[in-house]
């Protein structure tokens, strides 16, 4: 214990509030930014400075801040920047820091291509494959990245009876250390939640998550949520019965939100437990329940793909229509192996789902335009694993 209470004393007295700095969203985008950052619960300031790149004045934002769960010594400060331009690039910096950071909103239209990043299970064992996949793709410059659950490990046991927060201060002080784009633009994340944020992992509440909905105001205390790109894209994030169940209300606001989002060029879902596992047994429970409650909802209203994650390797399924092959049907894809130790998948020609398997750590980028989705996914080592892309057509159903 003596030497856990040293540790906690060493990181406060040298902790800097630009170590641990990171960007997200609430709302809107393409106008809005929310800047998120960790103190020792001293330092109560929650104004950020804020100014177009190449204006000379700062204008003042306040925000708030709240004491983090258990006995932290830390708090986390959050300020919703609104009313921004879209498309336009912006320098800020936190009250009484001399220390200046970059972040760009996202365009209203895709007038050219966007690009981002997906994701999960990362943080494990040790932070060295962490970091070495968050510095892969920040050299890509994607424009945000979704990271699907398990994301600090910082509940490791079943049983365990408290989050870990130094996992969770390790992850956030090396993303925000990393994830900066080679222009300098801090590189905003998108969660959802996973069996390791949870407090026995499924069956929960948001009680036994302190840290996730302590750290994420989206998707926020709901658990799971919309996020509107202006006209061309959605992404809905959604909880696989660790903290909200599966079916329920979960999936009568899914198929509203699906259906709000139906016009929009680009749809996407985030989540942690497969609906078509890679590695694990097809029938386990919360897979068979997503099948059941969601994937109708998914090939009613045409999502283009649902990103998942938990079984830490590369997949990639065929468009799926009743889990069978068909040129319309939904393309399911990641698997989660972003900084965990990969497994063996199964083989693709063994089953009658699974288009492509490879057991490595892996991400994938994705680029949205007008005319196209393309999705490529990259080894830690930076080599291409596999591609494939979708023609955009213009919604029919509805």
């Amino acid at each position: 214990m003596y030497k856990y209470i040293v540790l906690f004393i060493c990181c406060i007295s040298s902790l800097r509030a630009a170590d641990a700095l990171y960007l997200t969203w609430k709302s809107d985008p393409t106008t809005t930014m929310t800047i998120q950052w960790i103190t020792a619960d001293t330092i109560e300031s929650d104004v950020v400075e804020v100014k177009k790149e190449q204006e000379t004045s700062y204008k003042k934002v306040d925000g708030a801040h709240k004491k983090l769960p258990y006995d932290t010594p830390y708090i986390i400060h959050s300020v919703e920047v609104t009313g921004l331009e879209p498309d336009t690039i912006y320098s800020f910096r936190l009250q009484n820091e001399e220390a200046t950071h970059l972040f760009r909103t996202m365009p209203q239209s895709l007038a050219k291509p966007i690009q981002f990043a997906v994701g999960g299970d990362a943080y494990h064992e040790e932070g060295i494959p962490c970091d070495d996949m968050e510095k892969v793709v920040a050299a890509k410059n994607p424009r945000f990245v979704l990271l699907g659950g398990d994301i600090a490990y910082s509940v490791k046991d079943k049983k365990q009876r408290r989050d870990d927060w130094s996992r969770w201060f390790s992850f956030i002080t090396g993303w925000s250390k990393n994830m900066k784009g080679t222009d300098g633009i801090i590189i905003p994340i998108i969660p959802c939640i996973g069996n390791h944020e949870v407090l026995g992992y499924y069956n929960q509440t948001p009680e036994q998550a302190k840290f996730f909905y302590a750290l994420f105001p989206f998707p926020g205390d709901g658990g799971y949520n919309v996020l509107h790109f202006a006209k061309y894209l959605s992404i809905i994030i959604l909880d696989t019965n660790h903290t909200h169940p599966i079916g329920g209300a979960q999936t009568a606001w899914l198929q509203e939100a699906l259906r709000q989002s139906y016009s929009r060029t680009h749809r996407f879902a985030l989540y942690h437990v497969p609906a078509y596992p890679s590695v694990r047994y097809y029938g386990m429970t919360e897979s068979a329940s997503v099948r059941r409650h969601w994937v109708p909802l998914f090939e009613r209203y045409s999502l283009h793909a649902a990103f998942e994650n938990h079984e830490h390797a590369y997949k990639r399924t065929h468009p799926l229509i009743d889990a069978s092959e068909h040129p319309d049907g939904v393309v399911y894809i990641g698997d989660g192996s972003w900084g965990v130790k990969p497994r063996k998948p199964k083989s693709a020609f063994r089953t009658t789902y699974l288009a492509k398997t490879v057991s490595c750590r892996q991400f994938t980028l994705v680029e949205l335009s007008n005319e196209n989705r393309s999705y490529k996914a990259f080894s830690i080592d930076n080599e291409v694993i596999d591609s494939f892309s979708q023609k955009v057509a213009p919604p029919d159903k509805f």
